[in-house]
């Protein structure tokens, strides 16, 4: 008999995850932008934490189906 930990139904990501990891490269994305093109506002202590915290801020908001 096979266990699961999980009781997913579907091996599709959820929808949370999915808006976490796609709010998080979007973030990225302005970062090497905004990096590239205004490197006075490029500050590290800022850009660097900024996508991670996008991430787990929308992954949190973002309600699942159901």
């Amino acid at each position: 008999m096979e266990k699961h930990l999980v009781n997913q139904p579907s091996r599709m990501p959820t929808r949370k995850l999915s808006a976490a990891m796609i709010s998080a490269s979007l973030t990225g994305i302005v970062k090497a932008f905004v990096v590239s093109h205004w490197p006075d506002y490029a500050d590290p202590m800022i850009w660097e934490p900024l996508p991670i915290i996008v991430g787990l801020a929308v992954g949190y908001l973002v309600r699942e189906r159901g």
